[in-house]
């Protein structure tokens, strides 16, 4: 049987999409698989059944405790995802015989199966496909997925109780982004959770992680009656948050991690292109719906602006918002 290492990526987003690899080699069994991740996303492989073994460690103890692992385990193969020269040179060290990934930074040296980066900006499913090519496993048209453990829903119900949720009753808000750029404005959010409260009688919850705590929290300050609605901000673990999506009628978010993860969920997705080329990043999935603006200045890839100048972000409007989400739900919100 052989045993594959799968060195994975460091952000949310980027992580969801290395799990259709996980069940394209299930199909053509006889592999042992395991991934090394950072402890921050190591909660996107967890419960998932093709995974033999998730090795977690903190960013500033990966590369070091990742060599030690790799030359313990007697690998057969390693899958090197991350692009940068070092995550390359890892298997490299550990001396395992098959070594796959893109060649960049000089990295053609370290392994044994490799091909050059696409020129066109490719989505990250595509991204990872084309090195899975290198290995004959055929990784496109399946959806990532998520799996929820039956640990999980132990842990969930006691969420809905403490919190006094009812499943498939509320919408969920994402209301932060690592990069403030790909923000939606806290008015806008808390005007739309005006209209929702008002006009459909659903609760609304904000989730995010600590440090979305702040705008999260201007944000309800911006909503005169919070009677229906709850800021749980910084109070729920990662599993949680995938839970509550889960049992959401929608989640309205942000270009941020949890978008990626929400939308391989059972749930309706609504989000819009920011600052970013939506090409790259937004996921093209039936359950996500994403509200473009035409702008001039669309598809860059700017990490920082102006808010005020980023009229992309604009021109979505929470009217707007809404009336997709009554589109979603037209059967069961009127």
């Amino acid at each position: 049987m052989k045993k594959i290492a799968i060195i994975g990526l460091k952000r949310l987003g980027d992580a969801i999409y290395t799990l259709p690899i996980f069940n394209a080699y299930s199909e053509q069994k006889n592999f042992i698989l395991d991934v090394f991740t950072i402890d921050a996303v190591k909660d996107i492989y967890t419960g998932n059944p093709f995974i033999s073994k998730i090795h977690s460690f903190s960013k500033e103890t990966f590369w070091k405790s990742c060599l030690k692992n790799l030359k313990e385990q007697n690998y057969d193969e390693c899958i090197v995802l991350h692009n940068g020269f070092k995550y390359a040179l890892l298997p490299f060290l550990a001396k395992i015989p098959v070594r796959v990934g893109f060649k960049k930074e000089l990295r053609s040296v370290l392994l044994t199966k490799s091909r050059r980066l696409p020129r066109e900006t490719v989505h990250s499913l595509e991204h990872n496909a084309l090195i899975m090519d290198l290995v004959n496993v055929n990784t496109r048209e399946i959806v990532p997925k998520i799996y929820l453990t039956k640990t999980d829903e132990i842990g969930l119900e006691k969420v809905f109780k403490r919190y006094k949720l009812e499943k498939k009753s509320y919408i969920c808000f994402i209301v932060g982004s690592v990069a403030k750029s790909r923000r939606w404005f806290p008015k806008c959010f808390a005007e739309t959770i005006k209209i929702i409260t008002n006009r459909h009688n659903l609760e609304c919850i904000i989730l995010g992680g600590q440090d979305d705590v702040t705008i999260a929290d201007d944000v309800m300050s911006k909503i005169k009656n919070k009677t229906q609605v709850k800021n749980l901000t910084g109070k729920t673990s990662l599993r949680e948050t995938i839970g509550l999506f889960n049992h959401s009628l929608a989640v309205i978010t942000n270009d941020t991690g949890p978008l990626h993860i929400a939308a391989t969920l059972d749930c309706k997705v609504i989000t819009w292109v920011g600052i970013t080329t939506k090409l790259a990043v937004i996921p093209n999935l039936p359950n996500v719906k994403v509200l473009n603006s035409k702008v001039p200045c669309e598809d860059c890839l700017k990490t920082s602006n102006s808010i005020k100048g980023i009229g992309c972000l604009h021109k979505i409007t929470p009217e707007r918002v809404v009336k997709e989400l009554e589109s979603f739900f037209d059967s069961i919100l009127n």
